[in-house]
């Protein structure tokens, strides 16, 4: 008979402890569980559980304490919020459900330690042995061809020169009057192609433009611009020009106290779209609703023309079409577009978000992920950098877009963002709010 194996992360207070007194008493438990003593539920990471599977587990249990009964006080809490979304994740990747699971076990409940640990035991049993790790001879059988037939829309003949010219009038006022120090727009290369630009002086904001290929979301700067240096001057405010997108970025970054609000002059832009590289609107600017920057110091408006941006359900239908394909079918999906990753960091570098001085996956050591160019490698970086996201992704789809390979790394962004707002009734950068998942529990879980 197949036999699984499971890893068990054991709470060192409660968990671990009930295993003990399991023993103590000699009520059965599996011989199948291979117990790790953590510190807390809390301090089981999405890394852990991924690593887990990576060295070929083919369960993850994870005890705690009880809600309120927390040694650290508040980190059961933050396990409860995040192994479910971890699981959301895992699952949608092609992982069964049934083979992640979070639950409380009490110092002195030996008995339910025994009965928790026989019913995962027997549920893992009965799926067979998983198919996470990939081996080395392991070749694609493509099932969807990526994108789906998605709504094209021809970018729209637009005149931008009011808008041009507010933006650079608004920025020559604001370093002439020493109000900021630096103007992040765009501007046009020698070879006619539009790109981030810093603006320093008065004399230099007739460099700034505004066209319809002002793609790059420029908050990706503002952490280095604004990052604090030991032994000098704190640095001055600096001014960006905003899309609707791009400004809710500035929200989650205040929420994580990377910068001051008074920090940034937010110059926001009204929106008609962008355009992708085809001529036509960009996908993520078909699904947009928001024309207006949330966050705004000084709005640059103007009815430059009379499309309004249609929704479309492009990216929501792919989601389903792989959440009701069997696991192993969207498992196959997602391995052929991680096959074809290069671990360039394109993604990394053009997110916002992304601001970790090392990423936990850049990281050269041989007891952790590494720098490995291997499919189990690049899988677990993409699904990492995803969970690492969760409740904290704005949407502008720039890892997507900056992406060499075409990877369609936004579903998996976009379903996470469902299942927080799902959850929690969270969506990112609308307001100064951290992440839920990074906070404690406000009464939206109830134990089972």
């Amino acid at each position: 008979m197949y036999e699984p194996r499971i890893i068990a992360f054991l709470c060192s207070w409660c968990s671990y402890t009930g295993a003990d007194t399991a023993g103590i008493a000699r009520i059965k438990s599996p011989a199948n569980i291979r117990a790790i003593r953590v510190p807390c539920s809390g301090r089981v990471s999405p890394e852990l559980v991924m690593r887990a599977f990576d060295q070929g587990a083919d369960g993850v249990l994870v005890l705690g304490c009880h809600i309120g009964e927390c040694h650290y006080d508040t980190g059961n809490h933050r396990a409860a919020k995040r192994l479910p979304i971890l699981k959301s994740l895992l699952t949608f990747a092609g992982l069964e459900p049934e083979r992640i699971r979070l639950d409380w076990v009490s110092a002195s409940e030996g008995d339910r330690f025994s009965r928790l640990a026989g019913e995962f035991t027997d549920s893992v049993r009965a799926l067979g042995p998983v198919q996470w790790r990939v081996s080395h001879d392991w070749k694609p059988v493509p099932k969807w061809n990526l994108p789906a037939t998605q709504e094209v829309i021809p970018y729209p003949e637009t005149d931008f020169t009011a808008k041009e010219d507010a933006i650079r009038a608004k920025a020559r006022e604001l370093l002439a009057n020493g109000q900021v120090s630096c103007v992040i727009g765009y501007e046009l290369s020698r070879r006619g192609r539009t790109r981030p630009v810093f603006i320093y002086a008065p004399e230099e904001a007739n460099r700034l433009v505004w066209n319809q290929d002002c793609t790059n979301n420029l908050t990706t700067y503002l952490t280095g611009k604004l990052r604090p240096v030991k032994g000098k001057e704190p640095p001055k405010p600096v001014a960006v020009v905003v899309k609707p997108c791009d400004s809710k970025a500035i929200n989650v970054m205040v929420a994580e106290n990377q910068y001051r609000r008074d920090q940034v002059y937010a110059l926001g832009v009204s929106c008609e779209g962008i355009q992708g590289p085809d001529g036509n609107l960009q996908t993520r600017c078909v699904t947009c609703q928001e024309a207006v920057p949330i966050v705004c110091d000084a709005l640059i408006s103007g009815a430059t023309s009379s499309f309004i941006p249609r929704l479309s359900s492009y990216a929501k239908e792919e989601i389903t079409k792989l959440q009701d394909a069997a696991p192993s079918d969207r498992m196959e999906f997602w391995l052929e577009q991680f096959d074809r990753c290069i671990r360039c960091y394109a993604c990394r570098q053009a997110c916002p978000m992304c601001k970790c001085p090392e990423c936990l996956y850049e990281r050269d050591e041989s007891t952790f992920v590494g720098l490995g160019i291997r499919l189990n490698e690049k899988r677990t970086f993409h699904l990492g950098r995803a969970y690492h996201l969760a409740g904290r992704c704005v949407g502008c789809n720039e890892c997507e877009r900056a992406c060499p390979m075409n990877i369609p790394i936004g579903l998996l962004n976009q379903k996470l963002a469902e299942e927080i707002e799902a959850a929690f009734d969270h969506r990112a950068g609308l307001a100064v709010v951290p992440s839920p998942i990074v906070t404690v529990l406000s009464g939206e879980y109830k134990e089972g």
